[in-house]
């Protein structure tokens, strides 16, 4: 007995680690970035099991007519309706194995531009030592209160490191239920969205993007921080108004921002948010790292293999209509 396990637009990083650890009886098929929706199709129709690294198209969901199980690599998957899902009928999960790569990155956006690294690195190039330094602009994080907007998995382990690591003070905004436990473990107290952005020195935005988060974050909301604070995004770039947040920054009305996703993706070389000196950008990169490679792999096989007992997979965002088993499988 062998199953299929279908590779959508892979990294070759994933590739070779997926082939090296790939158990017996399974075949990994692959196909690279580009392939057409129809020969995706025709692969997904007798796969067991399918991988991807992109936004799967509806059209390959319906084709999937065998398959068991369906995993992201990432923590992303679009806009997929829930009727898609659930007519799925197997579980789909993504990947939340990135988050301390992400929440390290977000940190390290942090400081970036509390210390003005990049303006100081541009001042060396340009002959100068320590001319034109003015104290004022340089902050240290401890004592700042960082708000985290979106306490998920990324959102703790940020404020688990500014707090313990850095003596930051911590606050969050979320519309999930959080348990208490969680808030205490990071001494973080739950506030409305309005009161984060007005008492916060540092706000995080770390949500996924859906019907309650786009634009969650607009003019109204960018008003209210305070001239010396700053905002990092390491969510979704459609969570803030990327128009809004322009417009604050050339106005100076906040100190900087660091930002690793973005409204639309590449960003173009002529984004205003390129030019501007306050702003730390960064090509959609925060999860990647070569740790979170090897974790999202080993996630692969122990999912598959959980599936395949009858368990519910880690991650998982859909609701299981038929359980599949050794028994019904190919």
């Amino acid at each position: 007995m062998s199953y299929k396990v279908l590779f959508l637009n892979p990294l070759k990083d994933y590739i070779d680690g997926l082939e090296r650890s790939t158990p017996e009886g399974f075949q990994l098929t692959v196909l690279p970035a580009g392939t057409s929706t129809q020969r995706m199709c025709e692969q997904a129709a007798d796969a067991d099991f399918i991988i991807s690294g992109i936004e799967i198209p509806e059209a390959v969901f319906r084709a999937a007519g065998q398959a068991k199980f369906i995993q992201y690599m990432s923590s992303g998957y679009g806009q997929l309706s829930e009727e898609v899902l659930n007519d799925l009928g197997i579980p789909v999960a993504q990947m939340k194995t990135h988050s301390i790569s992400v929440a390290e990155h977000a940190v390290t956006l942090i400081l970036t531009l509390l210390r003005r690294i990049p303006a100081s690195k541009v001042a060396l190039r340009e002959g100068k030592w320590r001319q034109d330094l003015q104290e004022a602009s340089y902050s240290e994080l401890y004592g700042k209160t960082v708000g985290i907007v979106g306490l998920g998995n990324i959102g703790r382990w940020v404020g688990k490191v500014v707090h313990h690591g850095f003596g930051a003070n911590v606050v969050f905004y979320d519309n999930a239920e959080i348990p208490l436990t969680v808030s205490e473990l990071i001494s973080a107290k739950q506030v409305s969205l309005d009161e984060l952005m007005r008492e916060s020195d540092i706000v995080c935005v770390n949500l996924p993007l859906n019907a309650e988060s786009e634009k969650l974050i607009g003019r109204e909301e960018l008003s209210k921080m305070k001239q010396r604070s700053i905002l990092v995004n390491v969510g979704r770039g459609e969570v803030i108004d990327e128009e809004a947040l322009i417009e604050v920054l050339r106005e100076e009305r906040i100190a900087g921002a660091g930002l690793d996703v973005f409204e639309s993706e590449p960003l173009s070389l002529n984004s205003e948010l390129l030019k501007l000196e306050s702003v730390v950008c960064t090509p959609h990169m925060a999860g990647v790292g070569w740790e979170n490679v090897q974790r999202r792999i080993e996630t692969v096989w122990e999912n598959i293999h959980a599936v395949l007992r009858g368990e519910i997979p880690r991650g998982v965002i859909t609701q299981t209509k038929r359980a599949p088993s050794l028994e019904n499988a190919r």
